[in-house]
């Protein structure tokens, strides 16, 4: 099967040599169709491989519309990024971040963890068009709702929480425009999706795409199988006003191993036939939906977006069934949000209020029936001068079971010479612990309702700096300090804990030019902890991690400038033991430590490969290259081995009718 990728691969390589007849004056490498921030699909000025002009509206009766940034947000990655990338779900592009420690489970379609410059699963919200991607019940996000070939930008912010805004690309073009992207390893996993847009007018879009996806199988019982299905559509009114909505269905099926009989991980087979899973039989089926739509407003067709009006309604259906038990979670949530933001001179203010009720299936395990979330936001910018800003925002929650909490943040960007970014804020919160860790009632763990709030203070800071035109160097970190954090105890209910401070930081170096990018990074994370009681810290303490991440790749024209090719390795060391998180596969909740087992040191090397032929992209990673020399596998979770060597191949097509 790899042999018969590699042939498809090479044939789509060396056909473009035919398609090399008109010359290309393009001196760096793009994509295909790329969009600009307005969200009008154009052929982009770096572009070679764009459709021709005439495809595309000459005279437009409306203007795209574009929606809000905010000061305090940070740049994450875009549609042009994107495409030169392969990545099975959202969360693998997490893992490879520069500021972010990992903790996979080994195939798509888990609930991961990822530590994104100090944030713990638990402290991060993940939000895209306006739905909520975290569990109402544990308070977790799930990475693998995110239609991630559909991200136009994705950006962060940083408070007492770490904050992530998704925003799907639209499309403004006249006649169909529809993609087609199919990656797979020749083994279990696989990723067909298909999508179609149609611009019925210049002022209504409607957009369709279907997911499949596979994977798992490396071990036994990991198969993962599932779908997502996404419709899309919008109106605009006139000149300010846009009607939106969206529907997101997602559906996993999954072997659930529980983890794996480890013992010594230095010693473990990691292999298909001989691994041993905790749960050999036990399965889960997921399914969510949502369905969202809302009025949005600008003051004018310069002006990004300025207010909205959303209601929505998602339904959350768990269903776990092993030996010792069977647990169904079924949440239905209706939701409204509005949000206003205004400009007066050097001045910028947003206000936005929502509210969420949330009503709990009678068997589903935790002994509140309903709960209702209001949520206030009051947020500010003052530009003094061009290059500096100082921001603040303020977020305050109230729970109908009579909690309340709130996350103050204020900071300052500043910018010299167009070369020296640098950013400052701190926070302080009162964070609610969540509806999992107070109500949760099952045969093998239960709530505690007499938990208090985790109160603390955050600062974050980051440095981005030009030394030449081809080196950028640059490093952020975050330290925190906090008492009352949930901790689960060894009785299997939970606690509060006394004080902890935790420290993260990461720091990079960049050269790239027309030929070579090459990249140095380094992080790492240390928590200290007052809790005296060693059983507490037994599953929740966590250790020291330092992950060393470097990469090299060259880029170029080939076949008289036919194809653009981009070639190069990462790698991945973790030179030191350390404790790991692990799941929890039962609660759904993912643990600070393991009480088994401490994870070696390891490294991992991928090669990759992207190819740009006109109007269809190959993509290929050759993941774990180095797996059987000098260690037999490797893990980022306790007890759930990481997947062998592999070869991962992907093609983009787009197609304009």
């Amino acid at each position: 099967m790899k042999k018969l990728l590699l042939i498809h691969v090479m044939f789509f390589i060396f056909i473009g040599q035919g398609y090399a007849q008109r010359s290309d004056t393009t001196s760096v490498d793009s994509t295909a169709i790329e969009m600009d921030r307005q969200g009008v699909m154009e052929e982009s000025a770096r572009d070679t491989s764009a459709i021709e002009q005439k495809n595309l509206p000459e005279a437009r009766e409306v203007v795209p519309w574009q929606e809000e940034r905010e000061l305090n947000e940070y740049f994450i990655t875009n549609d042009s990024l994107m495409r030169w990338q392969l990545w099975p779900n959202w969360g693998d592009f997490q893992s490879y971040r520069r500021d972010a420690i990992s903790f996979r489970q080994g195939t798509i379609g888990r609930v991961d963890a990822f530590h994104v410059n100090g944030y713990e699963p638990y402290e991060q919200q993940l939000e895209m068009e306006g739905l909520s991607l975290n569990n109402p019940i544990t308070g977790l996000p799930n990475y693998n709702l995110v239609p991630h070939r559909k991200i136009g930008e994705a950006v962060e912010s940083y408070g007492g929480n770490y904050y992530s805004n998704i925003r799907i690309r639209d499309f403004y073009v006249v006649k169909p425009i529809s993609y087609l992207n199919y990656d797979e390893d020749g083994e279990a996993f696989r990723n067909l999706e298909f999508l179609v847009a149609q611009n019925f007018t210049e002022k209504t879009n409607v957009e369709v795409s279907y997911w499949d996806r596979r994977g798992g199988g490396y071990y036994p019982n990991s198969e993962v199988t599932g779908n997502q299905i996404t419709a899309r559509a919008y109106h605009h009114l006139n000149e300010n006003y846009l009607v939106r909505a969206l529907y997101l269905r997602n559906q996993l099926n999954k072997g659930e191993p529980f983890g794996y009989s480890v013992g010594d991980p230095s010693s473990f087979p990691f292999n298909e036939f001989t691994s041993a899973p905790v749960s050999g039989r036990a399965s889960s089926e997921y399914s969510r939906w949502d369905l969202i739509t809302g009025i949005y407003q600008r003051k004018d067709t310069a002006s990004a977006e300025s207010g909205g009006l959303e209601f929505s309604v998602t339904k959350n259906k768990h269903d776990l069934y092993f030996s010792a038990d069977t647990l169904s979670r079924d949440i239905r949530t209706l939701g409204t949000r509005a949000f206003k933001s205004l400009q007066l001179d050097r001045f910028e203010i947003r206000g936005e209020i929502s509210a969420k009720n949330h009503k709990a299936e009678a068997f589903s395990p935790i002994s509140l029936g309903g709960w209702t979330d209001l949520q206030s936001e009051v947020s500010g910018a003052f530009k003094p001068i061009k290059n500096v800003a100082f921001f603040g925002s303020g977020i305050f929650t109230y729970r109908s079971d009579g909690m309340n909490g709130f996350d103050i943040t204020g900071g300052i960007k500043s910018s010299l010479f167009d070369r020296l970014q640098t950013s400052v804020s701190i926070s302080t919160f009162s964070k609610i612990p969540t509806i999992q860790a107070m109500y949760w009632q099952s045969e093998n763990y239960v709530g505690n309702e007499g938990l208090n709030n985790e109160l603390g203070v955050s600062a974050v800071a980051t440095l981005d700096f030009e030394l030449t035109s081809n080196i950028t160097v640059g490093g952020k970190g975050r330290f925190k300090l906090s008492g009352n954090a949930s901790f689960l105890t060894q009785d299997s209910s939970f606690t509060n804990s006394r004080q902890l401070q935790h420290i993260s930081g990461s720091a990079y170096a960049r050269f790239e030019n027309h030929l070579f990018e090459i990249e140095s990074s380094g992080i790492f994370q240390q928590f200290q902890y007052s809790d005296t009681d060693a059983n507490n810290l037994e599953l929740n303490g966590q250790d020291q991690v330092v992950w060393l991440r470097n990469s090299a790749f060259v880029k170029g024209y080939m076949f008289d400038r036919a194809t653009y090719l981009k070639l190069g390795v990462k790698t991945l060391l973790s030179p030191l033991f350390y404790g790991a998180r692990t799941f929890n596969t039962e609660l759904g909740y993912w643990q600070g430590n393991s009480t088994y087992q401490e994870l070696p040191a390891f490294f991992r090397m991928d090669v990759e490969l992207s190819a740009r032929l006109r109007g269809i992209m190959i993509v290929m990673r050759w993941e774990n290259a180095l797996d059987g020399y000098g260690q037999a596998g490797y893990f980022e979770a306790a007890g759930f081995p990481m997947p062998p060597r592999r070869l991962l191949v992907g093609i983009r097509a787009q197609f304009r009718n």
